[in-house]
């Protein structure tokens, strides 16, 4: 680090990347409904989802695991740059590889929007590293500061453009461009008063770090499929238009999703700190604060749902989407099992179970795999979140079970008690 003593408290990075990710979201949920409320009917709304969910599964390629493996890099072996450097390189990479997979499962029209949300989601997962190398010097205000511009900026960016030219390929590529500029002009500098930024990474430090993060990268790849798998099926079987009423409906529930990421990213530095010092009590503590305050969050929108559900719906999208309220109930209990095993996942980073966490991914990407075709069959739309419970649910399971597994094993034989026992 460079020379830069001011750091914040635990609180106030938590309140920075609440307030910054919170501002995000709201700009991503708001051209979602934008799509809807501009477009003359739901296929944009549909094509865009698809676009979501189908970089979504190669995604995990572009950041490659580098932005939690980075936070957890407590010995530094590292640069802030080389994580830079590679990092840009295996974001073309996804970018290569969305575009294969889109080509082969998606119809045409759908291409050149899938490839214009991936280089705009490439652009932010580069930003994302510096983001983590300021989480690591505990200035999550830079982070914060950073997701409200980005939010902000692509909403006005894409408002303006689809609103005059209903393209929603040029629309998106306008955000690409404010998320870019918003990368040069304030994350750089503000990272480089934090760390000594020299890009580039010899051959061998490169292949040293894509092959600690591959475990990482092979895990996120089977979540990020068994999440978006029962929505691509939903598309194939019931078309863009229904794939756009439902993910309408699942917009403003995946609040419980990224909320709970407010609540478990600022902390998983200390989770690998408590780990590796053997300080198992903090630890489980840690672990409980997170897991209460999760299903909190999904208990509030359960409730929030009950009582707002069709009008909210209504007042959003309209009448046409607002008609599908039975969707609502079923898209919480999945979001908020989601943000479970997404904050399961990041625990096995940090306590460097990565072998568990492939085997608990990849099983819940075969149930889901398994059961979406039967299960849209049977209950029409509601049957993809019946599928992702079901693959949650495993994945859960397992996870639970490495982490105590790894528990036993590595952080109780370091206590001092134990040893003196």
């Amino acid at each position: 680090m460079t020379n830069n003593p001011k750091t914040l408290s635990v609180k106030q990075n938590m309140v920075w990347n609440m307030v910054g990710s919170a501002i995000g979201l709201a700009c991503q949920w708001a051209i979602s409904i934008i799509v809807v409320r501009l477009a003359t009917d739901m296929e944009s709304a549909g094509l865009y989802s698809l676009a979501v969910s189908v970089y979504g599964i190669f995604s995990p390629i572009a950041n490659f695991g580098m932005y939690t493996y980075l936070i957890t890099d407590i010995d530094g072996k590292n640069t802030v740059g080389e994580y830079l450097s590679l990092v840009s390189f295996t974001s073309l990479c996804a970018l290569v590889v969305t575009m294969c997979y889109a080509a082969a499962t998606c119809r045409p029209n759908a291409l050149l929007v899938i490839g214009s949300y991936a280089l705009y989601k490439g652009i932010a997962v580069v930003i994302d590293i510096m983001h983590a190398a300021d989480q690591k010097a505990h200035r999550m205000d830079y982070i914060g500061i950073s997701l409200a511009a980005q939010g902000i900026l692509s909403l006005c960016s894409f408002t303006l453009i689809f609103y005059f030219s209903h393209d929603l390929v040029a629309s998106i590529l306008a955000m690409a461009v404010t998320t870019l500029a918003v990368g040069i002009l304030y994350d750089l500098p503000k990272t480089k008063g934090l760390f000594p930024l020299k890009y580039g990474i010899r051959k061998h430090d490169a292949i040293a770090l894509l092959s600690s993060c591959s475990l990482i990268v092979v895990a996120s790849i089977a979540t990020g499929a068994f999440a978006s798998l029962p929505r691509q099926v939903l598309s194939g079987i019931m078309g863009d238009s229904m794939l756009g009423i439902y993910a309408s409906v699942a917009t403003p529930v995946a609040i419980i999703q990224v909320g709970s990421t407010y609540i478990y990213n600022p902390l998983i530095g200390y989770f690998a700190e408590s780990f590796h010092a053997g300080d198992s009590e903090r630890f489980k503590k840690l672990v409980r604060t997170t897991v209460i305050g999760i299903i909190a969050i999904g208990i509030l929108a359960l409730l929030g749902a009950t009582a707002l559900g069709k009008p909210a719906l209504w007042l959003l999208y309209g009448e046409t989407v607002a008609q599908h309220v039975d969707l609502l109930f079923p898209l919480i209990i999945s979001s908020l099992l989601l943000g479970v095993a997404s904050f399961l996942s990041n625990l096995l980073v940090a306590v460097r179970a990565l072998r568990i966490m492939v085997v608990g991914s990849v099983i819940a990407l075969v149930i889901s795999a398994v059961c979406s075709t039967p299960l849209i069959a049977m209950f029409g739309m509601n049957g993809a979140t019946y599928a992702l419970v079901l693959s949650c649910a495993s994945s859960i399971l397992i996870s639970c079970e490495g982490v105590f597994l790894q528990l036993r094993k590595q952080l109780a034989s370091r206590t001092p008690d134990s040893t003196q026992s």
